[in-house]
């Protein structure tokens, strides 16, 4: 379940961060004193909140991957007791 979530919120993460980028591109394209303060303050937002998510996505997946991880462990020194005479 928390894989299909990390997949969403890294895909949106992507999304964010090129809207982000688009629009301090279009800034320096058209560089009009409203498109640049719209470039610098919500494309600052954009880009923040892009890279809130991609961080949340890594906890999850770290919480994810920690779990089975510790589970691997356990059955390998549940192997290793099995294996002692």
């Amino acid at each position: 379940m928390k894989h299909v979530q990390v997949k969403k919120l890294v895909l949106l993460s992507s999304v964010a961060t090129v809207v982000a980028i688009g629009m301090m591109v279009l800034a320096i394209l058209a560089p009009r004193p409203l498109i640049l303060v719209l470039a610098m303050s919500v494309g600052q937002g954009i880009a923040i909140l892009s890279l809130a998510l991609f961080l949340l996505a890594i906890v999850l997946d770290l919480q994810a991957g920690g779990a089975a991880y510790e589970a691997a462990l356990e059955a390998n020194r549940e192997a290793v007791d099995d294996d002692r005479p």
